[in-house]
């Protein structure tokens, strides 16, 4: 039975996760001792401690090989729920309740912005295969309102019956052109649309 931590191990475990975390490379012996103050064969003894309960791993021989291996002090990256949408409902808030499938939780360091809100959709048909999106896709969307010309969107026609798509934004001083990204099918051409967001990451299933 592995005895718990004590505080001096805890607090050592804990520089070592901050170290790595700081400089993307584990500290040396003597970075742990001078840290604390104490002698180098004071800290080796507890990498040693910290070893044998599973905290650490070390490669004998190697001075900054200390490896962080207790889920505990593993740095736990910061996650974004973001809903998935399907059919949209007439007259229902795109992020209302009922057009959300299920919550999926994205890593912040894949979005550009944690403070923005982004839902996602799934991708239905091959319209914008040649911009490598593909049925089956989950596009998640970073939400606004506005747009620039040649940003991929996800939009509702106004004056028609399309329900959101995901198109390429090409608006002109008559007509707002929603573009495919397929040479076998033609635009959406509107005099009005909502825009509802900008892609900002695909996310595939290759299973």
């Amino acid at each position: 039975m592995i005895r718990p931590l004590t505080n001096r191990q805890r607090d050592v475990a804990t520089f070592i996760t901050d170290f790595i975390k700081q400089n993307s490379y584990p500290p040396s012996v003597r970075e742990v001792a001078e840290y604390f103050q104490f002698s180098v064969k004071a800290a080796h003894d507890h990498l040693k401690a910290l070893e044998a309960k599973k905290v650490i791993r070390t490669t004998p021989g190697s001075s900054r090989s200390i490896e962080i291996i207790d889920e505990e002090f593993l740095e736990t990256e910061e996650v974004i729920e973001i809903p998935v949408i399907g059919t949209i409902a007439a007259g229902k808030p795109l992020l209302s309740e009922e057009n959300t499938d299920y919550m999926l939780k994205v890593p912040v360091s894949m979005l550009k912005g944690a403070r923005a809100t982004y839902f996602a959709l799934k991708v239905r048909g091959e319209s914008m295969i040649e911009e490598g999106i593909f049925d089956g896709d989950l596009a998640i969307i970073r939400k606004t309102q506005s747009a620039n010309s040649g940003a991929i969107v996800a939009a509702t026609v106004e004056d028609g019956e399309e329900g959101i798509t995901l198109k390429g934004y090409y608006p002109g001083e008559d007509m707002i052109e929603l573009r495919p990204a397929n040479s076998a099918m033609g635009p959406i051409f509107t005099r009005s649309c909502r825009v509802h967001g900008i892609l900002q990451l695909l996310i595939r299933d290759f299973s």
